[in-house]
């Protein structure tokens, strides 16, 4: 991603003046636009219904809010509108926030004393290479792997290629494509299509759904 691409955010946080200034912030960068802000999930699902909105590449979406809470809207964004990509903020750093949020679909996960320039590097990784996990969320994430125990039934991974395999190893490193493509030689596209094929034979409907698959299925590894 070239720096100068715009990614349009929209802000989903119930109290009024965070979600004002982190808008002023986030108005101060070149490549950011704010779309949308609002208090709740549900004002968010409203202007997403109208078709004459600008739909948001990314959406800063509170853990906890009146109306209709962060989880709820990440089910409902999970279902209607994959392509859109949440950053979950909290106040609180709780690892069952942390679960039920990637569970249902979040690209990443902000505490709401980051520092300013940790959002906005958050938003621009999370655009370029669709999620980003630091260290702890990944851990999080292991957890919630081995806390499932042996007797889950796992989905069989021996439909994908050595590959496709390969593909999804580099996903999980958080590669972009064109890094992905640069590390295997071949195109971006081709890189897409082993994507694309991945999603569709894992039922994964997104790329974060994808690094939960395969992390839960034991494909590969975060450590």
């Amino acid at each position: 991603m070239k720096m100068s691409s715009k990614i349009n955010i929209a802000i989903v946080d119930d109290e009024l003046l965070f979600r004002k200034s982190i808008g002023f912030l986030l108005r101060e960068e070149k490549n950011l636009t704010v779309v949308f802000d609002g208090g709740n999930g549900e004002d968010l699902l409203k202007y997403l219904g109208n078709k004459n909105n600008i739909r948001p590449d990314i959406v800063l979406l509170d853990v906890r809010m009146p109306v209709l809470n962060g989880v709820q809207t990440s089910k409902i964004l999970s279902d209607k509108y994959p392509d859109i990509k949440i950053i979950a903020l909290s106040v609180f750093d709780s690892e069952k926030f942390v679960e039920f949020m990637v569970q249902y679909g979040a690209s990443a996960y902000l505490p709401k004393n980051s520092a300013p320039e940790k959002v906005i590097h958050t938003i621009n990784q999370v655009h370029t290479h669709g999620v980003y996990f630091e260290p702890e969320v990944l851990n999080i994430i292991m957890n919630m792997k081995r806390a499932e125990g042996p007797g889950r039934a796992k989905f069989s991974f021996l439909d994908l290629s050595d590959r496709e395999v390969e593909v999804l190893h580099l996903i999980c490193r958080q590669l972009s494509t064109k890094e992905i493509a640069d590390q295997l030689c071949i195109s971006e596209r081709t890189v897409e299509g082993h994507r694309k094929k991945m999603l569709h034979k894992t039922k994964s409907k997104n790329v974060v759904g994808l690094i939960l698959w395969g992390i839960k299925n034991q494909v590969i590894s975060m450590e």
